[in-house]
């Protein structure tokens, strides 16, 4: 079964591209979803050596370029400090869509309504931080707010824009059933399950998983992301296969899950 991660972050490490290719190779994993994690935090999550430059949009779209066939790009702008014209220099350097995190006030505020109108004309999938943030390091004076982030948020925009794809990364952490409703609801909202296998899918037993994603076509809206160094992807990836064959999805419905909904999302680019 092909496998597409829709939710992994370009690491600024000597060698990530190739580590994170073999890692791919050896998993099965067709095709991921970039996004550099450099303008949030420089220097998060290496794990050999030290930092190595820095990785930003620009950066991105070259490494996405190189790679094209294997590598998606989502360019990452931070709602309250974007301006609506980078998202047509992002969709100009090849990224297919938008990564949005630390938001100066709400994702749904109409002031960030420009910034989603580009996008939507431009049809690129807008992936968001959702749930509660702790940045590895204090960041004074820069208005970190996770309230900012809760799904609910997400409830405007995808009314505003009905046709523009919208994913609540990490099923909103600790607003899973606000997001999970969200999604179930409102038809071009969607969401990811990715973090680390230690993270907080955790301690959730396998009920809370198919009570959660009860609905009948949850299997449509709900989509694989790993969210991890590439050292820890097959145990994000075990973790959620795991889940899978617990909700005891069939053939169609775990591909979908797997790689067939973002092939939709991303008309198979």
């Amino acid at each position: 079964m092909s496998i597409w991660d829709g939710h992994h972050h370009f690491i600024s490490e000597e060698g990530y591209v190739d580590r994170l290719l073999r890692a791919m190779d050896r998993l099965g994993i067709e095709r991921t979803g970039l996004m550099p994690i450099d303008p949030i935090s420089p220097g998060m999550w290496v794990a050999h050596g030290k930092p190595v430059g820095f990785i930003g949009n620009a950066e991105l779209a070259r490494i996405v370029k190189r790679h094209k066939d294997r590598f998606w790009g989502y360019g990452y702008l931070r709602p309250g400090r974007a301006q609506p014209d980078e998202v047509d220099q992002l969709a100009d350097w090849g990224m297919t869509g938008l990564k949005f995190h630390l938001p100066v006030t709400p994702y749904g505020d109409p002031e960030h309504f420009p910034i989603y109108a580009r996008a939507d004309a431009l049809r690129m999938p807008c992936l968001f931080h959702t749930g509660i943030f702790a940045p590895p390091v204090p960041m004074p004076g820069q208005g970190v707010r996770s309230e900012n982030c809760r799904p609910i948020h997400l409830e405007p925009i995808a009314w505003e824009f009905p046709n523009l794809p919208l994913i609540a990364a990490h099923l909103g952490v600790c607003w899973t059933d606000e997001a999970a409703t969200l999604c179930r609801i409102i038809p071009n909202i969607y969401a990811d399950i990715s973090g680390s296998s230690k993270g907080w899918r955790f301690n959730k037993p396998m009920e809370w998983f198919r009570q959660t994603l009860y609905w009948e076509d949850a299997h449509r809206k709900i989509v694989f992301g790993s969210d991890v160094h590439a050292d820890e992807l097959e145990s994000a990836l075990n973790d959620q296969k795991r889940i899978i064959q617990g909700m005891g999805w069939n053939e169609v419905e775990s591909r979908n899950f797997f790689s067939d909904n973002l092939r939709r999302l991303f008309n198979h680019k």
